[in-house]
């Protein structure tokens, strides 16, 4: 399964009491242990999310659950909780504020931090009294020379340095340097990666909450809106950011620029569009998610600012068309075969330029004989005209982005198979051929424009126009098939694609979960045509392609 589904499972097996507690919080601290590198740190972000989704008052119930993770939180330097201190907030940003309150106040009772200011309502006459009597007390133990030693220095929760004078709270900021110490009390890393009581944190890392909460903000739910009644959470004193440069900046002081891009990109997928002009291409992690953002904020942008946002797209285009093209190109090994050329441009086919070349044959004066190859024969691709054409009817209506994207990026790692001439078209209610494009990932997405209503017939007729021998054509719709015009003439451009010999199939769209949303009533239909319909991932409609052109 997903990070997701790996973090949710472990907590419903702990809940069905199918997997001991202690057992499953070391795991959940071995994902801390592992989050090194970008991917590794997402997957800590989504399997906690899981977790929490699943099970959200495991960790605050079941003590031998969060113990571990207590301890791993604790024990690492203040330089690797900062590189997983994101992540980590991520994960229990899943828990509305109310419920990250109480797990706070869990975690401070086993940390056995002191809570002065909770006073729990007794009369503050009670309180000074017992003030004074302990101040009393105190001074006749010390006079008689009962008072035990005065703990070390930097030994509890108020004991975090505070920066020395004349020093940023940037600069003084735990880890901002790269030392492996211990300067952010546990209580006080409990209080950041949960986002709650950042009031009492030193002035060093006051900064390092508000940087946080310029993306995650206060959260969703139970407590989101404040509670009027209770303690609060404290107000702050900080000034806001001025603009995303600033913040940009901030994050990089305090976390580093590798994490700085981590955080812009999540600030990104969650639709913020500011940040996308900070990102550093050569450092952000490809996702499809934020190329979806970058996309839709490409969509109204002139041309002077929009290239300033090409090589990003560049950038996660490549990456993504690579990822996808290492696992579509398996399922098409070997239908490219090769064929007789006299035109260079390929592997030397010795067998046949041996046989061409007899005539040519010398015999030496020591008896050997020796070809001249007056006429040489490579191997080479076979011509496209006698190949499969594939036609991609794809549906770019206002409920289909997330399957957009992976339809053009699987069209162009098809465009590279040569005995494969690939047709991308895309329609709403009007239909464009993109074809021209389609070697190219980058124009074709920037091209593509999402949104309008669904006419999947004009597709479908447009294709049945490029057609030329349907015996060796693949017509291939990506749709919700939520038809928007009468039924009747998507079934008739159906049935005469059939009739005609060509090899169609319906691909169901794909939500940003990889669930299929489709309209099973049309579908049903379409099947009765004689279309096919199926859910298919880019890797299983890649191995449907190559069995029909094996």
């Amino acid at each position: 399964g997903s990070p997701l589904m790996r973090g949710a499972a472990g907590a419903v097996r702990v809940l069905l009491g199918q997997e001991d507690a202690h057992a499953f919080g070391d795991r959940v601290a071995s994902w801390v242990d592992g989050a090194t590198d970008p991917g590794s740190r997402a997957a800590l972000t989504a399997r906690l999310s899981g977790l929490l989704t699943a099970a959200g008052p495991l960790l605050e119930a079941a003590a031998p659950a969060l113990e571990p993770l207590l301890t791993r939180v604790s024990e690492l330097p203040d330089r690797a909780f900062l590189d997983r201190l994101p992540a980590l907030r991520g994960g229990f940003d899943t828990l509305s504020p109310a419920a990250r309150d109480r797990l706070l106040v869990s975690v401070e009772q086993r940390l056995g931090t002191a809570r002065v200011t909770d006073t729990h309502g007794v009369d503050p006459a009670a309180l000074a009294a017992w003030t004074r009597a302990d101040l009393t007390a105190r001074d006749t133990l010390r006079s008689l020379g009962l008072l035990p030693a005065p703990a070390p220095a930097g030994a509890g929760d108020t004991a975090t340095p505070q920066p020395p004078t004349g020093t940023s709270p940037t600069d003084a900021t735990p880890g901002a340097a790269g030392t492996e110490d211990h300067r952010l009390a546990p209580a006080d890393r409990w209080r950041l990666l949960l986002g709650r009581r950042t009031d009492r944190l030193p002035a060093a890392a006051a900064p390092l909450a508000t940087a946080l909460d310029e993306l995650y903000g206060s959260g969703r739910g139970e407590g989101s809106r404040g509670d009027l009644t209770g303690r609060g959470t404290g107000g702050g004193r900080q000034a806001p950011y001025p603009g995303v440069r600033e913040w940009s900046e901030e994050l990089a002081a305090l976390f580093g620029p590798g994490i700085r891009e981590e955080v812009l990109a999540a600030a990104a997928a969650s639709g913020r569009r500011d940040v996308l002009a900070e990102l550093d291409a050569d450092a952000v992690r490809p996702s499809v998610d934020l190329l979806r953002t970058v996309l839709r904020h490409a969509g109204g942008l002139p041309e002077a600012r929009l290239a300033a946002l090409r090589p990003l797209v560049r950038r996660l285009v490549d990456a993504l068309t690579r990822q996808l093209a290492t696992r579509l190109r398996p399922a098409l090994h070997g239908t490219a075969l090769p064929r007789p050329s006299r035109r260079p441009g390929g592997g030397l086919d010795l067998p046949r330029t041996l046989r061409a070349n007899l005539a040519a044959a010398r015999r030496a004066p020591d008896g050997t004989v020796r070809v001249i190859p007056e006429r040489p024969v490579f191997r080479t691709r076979a011509r496209r005209s006698a190949d499969w054409r594939l036609i991609l009817v794809t549906d770019v209506s206002g409920s289909m982005e997330a399957s957009t994207v992976w339809a053009a990026l699987t069209a162009s790692v098809l465009a590279g198979v040569p005995t494969l001439s690939t047709h991308f078209l895309a329609f709403s209610t009007e239909v464009i051929d993109l074809t021209g494009h389609v070697d190219d990932p980058l124009s074709l997405l920037l091209e593509v424009s999402v949104g309008g209503g669904t006419h999947i017939a004009a597709g479908l007729r447009h294709a049945r126009e490029l057609v030329t021998v349907p015996s060796r054509t693949l017509v291939v719709v990506v749709s919700d098939f939520e038809e928007g015009y009468p039924l009747g003439g998507l079934l008739a451009e159906v049935r005469a694609l059939v009739s005609a010999g060509c090899h169609v199939l319906g691909c169901a769209s794909l939500d940003d979960t990889g669930r299929p949303r489709y309209s099973t009533g049309v579908a049903g239909q379409l099947v009765a045509a004689g279309m096919p319909v199926a859910a298919l991932s880019p890797l299983e409609l890649a191995r449907w392609v190559g069995e029909k052109i094996a």
